[in-house]
This record gives structure tokens, sequence and C-alpha cells, in this order.
């Protein structure tokens, strides 16, 4: 390493702060490095460790040492927020991947019957839906299967090339890469929740012909468990499916990397 004298150092710090400032705010929003679940000091250490590889002499984030960035103003540290919020925006369109699943269970749980029960979630600390949590622990797993996780990572380091340190900026192209990956996990999670809707539709109608025939049953307490039965039926009928449409999801060329690439790219 060559000899760095202390004004090197200096702009090397300030680069590490922005690199920090973009990878911090991806790691708070982001489900899979965030959440309550996961300690600050973890989060805190795995962020600076990230950043001190991305910005050190061996990452491709910019030669070593670095010019000053800031140009020795202090006003110039405001740009940090930028990055703050370009990385925050990164981490919500992972975030909106994995609420697909959710969204799923939300459609799945109230024609089942189970609405009116939900689970702690140990993420966000919000009570979920029952299906809801288990599609979302599912898609947990089959994401780090998938390695996932470092498609991420690679990820984060790509969009330094495409937006270099100090320059970043969320546009209107961004918001509108936002805006579709938001209307993309809708269709997503309809897509997930199709057939356990429609073995509970199937469900109803059966029941509704069988309440006309025999008028002394009554449907309502015997409908419940029926329907119960029939989506568990039909969930593990199509679970492999859900397996393989999440894994080509968060897996390499997934949807999720091609929204995030939309994203860094603003088209």
């Amino acid at each position: 390493m060559p000899d760095i004298v202390p004004e090197a150092w200096w702009h090397a710090f300030e680069l590490f702060l922005f690199v920090l400032g973009r990878i911090v705010g991806f790691f708070v929003v982001a489900p899979v490095f965030g959440g309550i679940g996961v300690p600050a000091a973890l989060r805190i250490g795995l962020a600076a460790f990230t950043a001190a590889v991305l910005a050190g002499p061996v990452g491709s984030i910019a030669p070593w040492p670095q010019g000053a960035i800031l140009q020795g103003t202090p006003w110039g540290y405001l740009l940090i927020a930028g990055e703050l919020l370009l990385g925050a925006a990164m981490g919500f369109t992972v975030l909106l991947f994995f609420s697909a699943v959710q969204i799923a269970g939300q459609l799945m749980d109230i024609p089942l019957g189970f609405g009116m029960v939900n689970v702690l979630d140990p993420q966000t600390g919000d009570h979920v839906p029952v299906l809801g949590q288990f599609q979302f622990a599912l898609a947990m797993l089959i994401f780090f299967t998938v390695n996932g996780h470092h498609w991420l990572l690679r990820a984060m380091a790509e969009s330094y090339r495409l937006i270099p340190v100090g320059s970043a900026a969320v546009t209107e192209f961004h918001v509108d890469a936002i805006v579709a990956a938001f209307s993309h996990v809708f269709i997503l999670g309809a897509r997930l929740a199709l057939p356990l809707v429609a073995a509970a539709f199937l469900t109803d109608v059966a029941l509704a012909i069988v309440s006309r025939a025999v008028p002394q049953i009554n449907v309502f307490i015997t409908g419940f468990p029926l329907k119960v039965m029939a989506g568990m039926f039909v969930l593990s009928i199509v679970l492999p499916a859900y397996v393989g449409l999440l894994g080509v999801t968060f897996g390499d060329g997934g949807d999720m990397l091609r929204f995030i690439g939309r994203f860094l790219s603003g088209r």
C-alpha cells in the first residue's frame, strides 16, 4: 500500500461516510437486514464493515486514495442525506417484494375465516395474519436459499457505479420505478393467493348448494372447518409452486433484482 498522507486519510474518511450513508439507509429499511428482530449493534457493525470493504483499497467504488468529495465545506455533509434517502429507497423496493407474501396472506385469511386471528411478526413487531406470517417465513427461507442476500450486496456495490458517490438524488424516474414495483407486488400477491381464494369460493358454492338441498344442516357451523380443510389441502398441493415462484422472484435475474436495476438506471 502506498504511503498515505493525512490529507488522503481525510479524503478516504469522507468517502467512507458517503458509502456508509447509502448502506445504512438500505439496511434500516430492507427486511433482511433491518427490523426489530436484528440487534442494532449487529446492523451498525455489518453496515460499517460493508462500507469499509466497498470504500477500501480492494473495493470497486473509487481508486485509493480518493480525492475530496466535500471540498472542505461543512454544508457538503448534507449530501450524505441524499445517500441515506437513496439507500432507503432501494431497501423499500426490497421490502415491497416481501410485503407481497403478506398481502397474499391477507387475501387468503379472510375467505378461510382466519381474518380474526393474528400473530406477532418478530421483524416488525406488528400483528399479521397467520398465513401471511407463514408466507413471510417461507419467503425468507427461500431468499437465503437462493443467495438473495448475496445478490442484494452485489446490487448495492453496482449502485455506486450507476450513481456515483456524492451524486445521489431521488428523481421522478426513481419514483416511477418504485410505483411500478408497487403495482407488480400486488399482482404477485394476487397470484400467490389465487388458488386458496378459489378453493374457498368453490367451497362456499358447494355449501350454498347443500344448504338449499338440506335446509336442516347448519352451514355456518359445518362450513368453517370444511373451508379450513379445503384451504389447507390446496395449500399443500400448491406449496411447491409457491417455492418455485418465490425462488424465481428472489433469485439472480428475478423480478426483485430487475426492479432494483430499473430503479438504479433511472429508466
